[in-house]
């Protein structure tokens, strides 16, 4: 038997959704349905001059992703005239009313309402003569269009939250259903009365039977109920009583909600939101739709209700909807002026936050705020990064936030963790710099937020247990997101009702930048009260969705190549700039580079390069990525001619049919790196190049090494040179691997002494308890099959004192080929594994083992614009939550005199616990794309030995330069061309040359044409924890040289100074402190 409470609240429900909820629609008038359907997605214009096919109710319609435009007709009833009056629509799917040409109101699974006029004309009205509504003395006409997507907001996907009837029709061939198409007369008063009704009932569940509260909203809510008419003698009288009714009720009613007004001394900020995934399960094109659909839902919110606040914080999603109506971004843009529209978050998208480079940031604030600002003005000031679904975040980005004027970090995603939970909600974020960010978790820990009373009050009780109210206010953004649509009338009126509301905290509807400065304040409050904030101190790691490391693994590479060859072709465009003295070349490359770069960030959204998304979206991105590398390479190609012609005098293309001549070889590391090219006939030759400078080769006296560089072939499976050695076993893996300075072996040992062989490949079985290509499971490691078996084939495939390489042929798991070739090349402590291989797994994870003999507590991991150390143990919960971790380049165990770090050239996934690094390689998850991984993929990752130091050894240095190899050009003789340049480079020439004193090391984050014209920008970052001074010298002439932020503006730091004289500057450097120089281009290049 249900206690009386929960009885009478079922009552109560039963009375909203069958007396009030109908009366509030008094009124109703079918309208005539046709469609025209098309698998294409077309502008109205196109649409509305095709053959329309009549339908009724109840009409399937599909296949998935097809589109249907409906067409509705009928006459406006005279007797609607004078009153408020709406279009009530659904196919079943999300659609789109066309009013006029323009973007009118979106409809979805939650939201069925068009309001067409707060006033109906009557018969012969001429204010109502307007497309596609006409009126004369007869009546009043309506033809109207609305464009359906066979589709649900997450795509064409179900889940186990679904109605067993919605997860079967969308099996189906045709899934949509053509569900209502009518005129229907809204009641406001009647509506409103219901939603504050409805908000009593919910805080009623939320209470005990002991709490007085629940008793007298109880017998309040019966004494409402007992007053409204629920039949009358004809429906326009019960109409009339109903309205009447509800409107003198009404006070009653809010009395009752407010109670003794004993709110809690907490403040919500409800924020209307909607969070679009860039792409998800639906592919880019439909995400352009939802945001259409979505931001014309938000203009007819906000016409409706004056106080509602509303952001988008993905700037890509505006230029979407600017390009695809200019009249409805118009309106966007009134409403961004007037304050109730918030076009910020500071990021071009929501990246992805693991897999991305620390330049990839920087990138996602300038073009996200340089479009703002170009679109808004002042009217979109930006001062919060707004990440609310990312998967976690590393400890360089504070800085990066800091040197962008960003002030406050707000997420959700951390509530996530499925181990420990996150301990604070307000709190000062502290970076690997020392930089503090102050940062909110939103404790609703939903930013798709109905915001039901249980909501709220969930809010409070997080707010209080984890920061005891401290700082007592907390963000709530709400509306449906993910696949769109935003708030509903519904949600807007709650917030409404939490404003004053007993029991629910303090509902304010304010934009997210006054929250941050009320927030900001409350901290200087309690600073000068001798209080203060709790402080995070290093990376937010996202104890869920360690998959997205690895899936999809080919975007992940494709990312990085494209990151690396943008920070290549932009070195190069900008030595060119300086050395011939033309900034508008410069500029130039910035303009053609726009786009390649906004693909590229595109690209890094949160669901797109973490490999949670359908194949649809892959389908897409490979092409984008093949148009990014394009681009990028025509730029590269054409700094390498350049080059050619400067610095041998020849050219590097079909202009000359002379033999080529000469190799010209540039550096884009930001260490001196030695290497091997090969000639056109295949000779290998030796090579050193100082870090972003060229040096040119003579293939007939190449450059000699030292003979202990020198590479040797032992036997059939050992290679060795002056640093190294490795022994490959029978099955492939690394039975030995020596450090020859201190003669000691690396691999570790298992119980019994035996050695344990290196890069062990093991295959785990990989089923997630519920989100498959996001997650790896704690207990991955149970299933596994270790890869032993003695290879199919073991060949020395090069013997040349330059470069060796023994190639391993076999067989993996079940369907799958691996070629492995171990390459050593002379005067490298590294030992190469580049690896093909043929992926044919479902439902596996394929990893490299390494175990070390190395004595360790902690490993260091580089991630983004520095490195990090985590425990290798497993002591406490947070330790062994980490099981997976996300990295960059490279990972490192190390003890004094031996230490062990693995390097690659594109994967994040990796594991140090207990004397063994593990890197992940693929995985093969069936959902959201059974697709996924399967097929050829190419990579390379490194394992190198060294005396203990990593800093010492470089191996950071080492894992750059892996990623960023040497750049060669075969020059051939040009003769005396009419137009050759006059001025010649010198042999070992740099276009910027880096150092730094103390324990400070610079890496070149970028050296790129200035976001302004008429200059070139270059960041440096320091990576290893150590201060010192930087020294920069300039491989050209610049009039001017200043300090800058991220957005390239001037400011102070310290130490700072340029001697003109000698193109040298010096500064300052702090751990890990990333430096931005802005230089101007002197126009007479090196000639002057």
């Amino acid at each position: 038997m249900l206690p009386d409470l929960q009885y009478a609240a079922i009552r109560f429900e039963n009375f909203v959704s069958e007396i009030l909820l109908p009366a509030a629609f008094p009124e109703r008038a079918p309208l005539d349905v046709a469609v025209w359907q098309t698998p294409d997605r077309v502008t109205p214009d196109v649409a509305f001059d095709q053959a329309y096919a009549a339908v009724t109710l109840g009409w399937r319609w599909g296949p998935v992703w097809s589109t249907a435009w409906f067409r509705l007709r009928g006459s406006l009833p005279r007797s609607m005239a004078g009153k408020r009056v709406a279009l009530r629509f659904s196919s079943g799917t999300e659609a789109l009313l066309w009013k006029d040409g323009v973007p009118h109101q979106g409809f979805d699974p939650y939201r069925d309402l068009a309001f067409l006029w707060e006033r109906a004309p009557a018969a012969g009205d001429a204010a109502s003569a307007e497309k596609p509504i006409a009126s004369n003395a007869a009546s009043v006409e309506l033809d109207l269009l609305i464009e359906a997507a066979c589709n649900l907001p997450l795509g064409i996907s179900t889940f186990w939250w679904d109605h067993a009837e919605q997860q079967t029709r969308w099996r189906e061939e045709h899934p949509g259903r053509l569900e209502s198409a009518e005129l229907v007369v809204v009641d406001e008063a009647v509506w409103r009365f219901a939603q504050g009704f409805d908000a009593a009932r919910k805080i009623l569940l939320t209470l005990e039977a002991s709490d007085a509260r629940a008793h007298e909203l109880d017998r309040g809510l019966r004494a409402l109920m007992a007053r409204i008419p629920v039949r009358g003698a004809a429906q326009a009288s019960h109409a009339m009583a109903m309205h009447g009714a509800c409107s003198s009720l009404f006070p009653e009613l809010a009395a009752l909600l407010m109670g003794r007004g004993a709110q809690t001394p907490v403040v919500c900020d409800a924020v209307g939101h909607a969070h679009i995934d860039t792409a998800w399960l639906w592919p880019i094109a439909e995400t352009k739709r939802k945001c259409t659909r979505t931001f014309a839902n938000v203009l007819r919110l906000q016409e409706r209700f004056p106080h509602f606040h509303f952001l988008c914080s993905q700037a890509q999603q505006y230029a979407w909807v600017e390009e695809r109506s200019p009249e409805l971004f118009a309106e966007i843009s009134a409403r961004v002026t007037e304050g109730r529209w918030e076009a910020a978050g500071a990021m071009w998208i929501e990246p992805d936050c693991t897999c991305p480079s620390g330049e990839s940031f920087v990138r996602q604030i300038l073009h996200g705020c340089a479009y703002w600002e170009s679109r808004f003005g002042i009217a979109a000031p930006q001062r919060f990064l707004y990440l609310p679904d990312t998967f976690g975040f590393p400890a360089s980005l504070p800085q990066i936030m800091a040197q962008a004027g960003l002030d406050t970090f707000i997420t959700n995603k951390m509530s996530w963790c499925e181990t420990n939970k996150f301990p604070h909600v307000t709190f000062r974020w502290r970076g690997l710099d020392g930089t503090e960010i102050l940062t909110h978790l939103t404790p609703g820990h939903n930013y798709n937020s109905a915001i039901e009373p249980k909501e709220f009050q969930y809010g409070v009780k997080n707010l209080v247990e984890q920061d005891g109210a401290r700082i007592p206010m907390y963000l709530q953004p709400f509306g449906y997101g993910d696949g769109g649509g935003g708030p509903t009338a519904e949600q807007i009126e709650r917030a409404n009702i939490g404003a004053r509301c007993d029991g629910l905290p303090r509902v304010e509807q304010k934009s997210v930048h006054s929250f941050c400065e009320d927030l900001h304040q409350a901290q200087r409050a309690l600073w000068r009260n001798g209080q203060d904030i709790k402080v995070w101190d290093g990376e937010l790691y996202l104890e869920l969705h360690r998959g997205t490391y690895t899936s999809q693994a080919w975007i992940k590479e494709a990312n990085r190549r494209a990151e690396c060859m943008l920070r290549l072709g932009e070195a190069l465009a900008c030595a060119r700039a300086g050395v011939t003295g033309d900034a508008a070349g410069a500029e130039a490359t910035r303009m053609a580079l726009d786009g390649t770069w906004k693909t590229v960030l595109l690209n890094q959204f949160h669901d797109i390069l973490p490999g949670s998304s359908i194949k649809e979206v892959y389908d897409d991105a490979r092409e984008q990525f093949g148009e990014v590398r394009r681009d990028a390479l025509r730029v590269v190609q054409g700094g390498m001619a350049w080059l050619g012609e400067v610095v041998a005098g020849g050219v590097t293309d079909a202009q000359s049919t002379e033999p080529a001549e000469k190799l010209v070889v540039f550096n884009p590391a930001s260490t001196a790196q030695t290497g091997t090219m090969a000639t056109e006939e295949g000779d290998l030759l030796a090579i050193r190049v100082p870090a972003f400078g060229i040096q040119v080769i003579d293939p007939a006296s190449p450059a000699q090494l030292e003979a202990c560089d020198t590479v040797h072939v032992d036997g059939e499976r050992t290679l060795r040179n002056g640093m190294v050695s490795v022994t490959i076993d029978d099955a492939g893996r690394i039975g030995e691997l020596r450090c020859i300075d201190s003669d000691r072996v690396a691999n570790g040992v298992d119980l019994h002494g035996e050695p344990l062989p290196m890069n062990q490949l093991v295959i785990y079985e990989d089923r997630p308890r519920r989100w498959e290509a996001w997650d790896t499971d704690r207990d991955y490691q149970e299933q596994a099959m270790r890869v032993m078996s003695a290879a199919a084939r073991i060949t020395v495939t090069k013997r040349s004192p330059l470069a060796a390489e023994i190639t391993v042929e076999r067989p993996l798991g079940s369907a799958s080929r691996l070629v492995q070739r171990y390459r050593l090349l002379a005067g490298s402590p590294r030992v190469d594994v580049v690896t093909d291989v043929e992926w044919h797994e479902e439902q596996k994870l394929l990893r490299a083992l390494f175990p070390c003999a190395v004595r360790a507590r902690r490993a260091t991991f580089g991630i983004q614009f520095g490195h990090i150390e985590r425990a290798t143990h497993d002591n406490t919960s947070w330790e062994s939550a980490q099981f997976e971790v996300p990295g960059h380049n490279w990972m490192d165990m190390s003890e004094p005199g031996l230490g062990v770090a693995v390097l690659d050239d594109g994967k994040f996934g990796r594991s140090a616990k207990h004397g063994v690094l593990g890197l992940s390689l693929l995985k093969a998850p069936n959902f959201p794309d059974p697709t996924a991984d399967r097929g050829h993929h190419r990579f390379t990752y490194s394992v190198m030995v060294h005396g203990g130091d990593w800093r010492a050894a470089g191996v950071d240095a080492h894992a750059e330069q892996l990623n960023h190899p040497l750049v060669g050009a075969m020059v051939r003789s040009a003769g005396e061309r009419a137009g050759a340049p006059s001025l010649r480079l010198a042999d070992g020439w740099q276009a910027v040359a880096v150092g730094a004193t103390g324990a400070a090391h610079l890496e070149i984050a970028a050296l790129k044409p200035a976001e302004q014209s008429g200059g070139m920008a270059l960041r440096v970052v320091e990576v290893r924890g150590g201060a010192g001074v930087a020294t920069i010298r300039w491989g050209f002439p610049v009039s001017a040289v200043c300090a800058t932020d991220l957005f390239e503006r001037p400011v102070e730091i310290d130490g700072f100074e340029h001697d003109a004289a000698s193109g040298t500057t010096r500064c300052a450097v702090r751990p890990f402190q990333i430096i931005t120089l802005r230089a101007d281009i002197a126009s007479a290049g090196l000639a002057s």
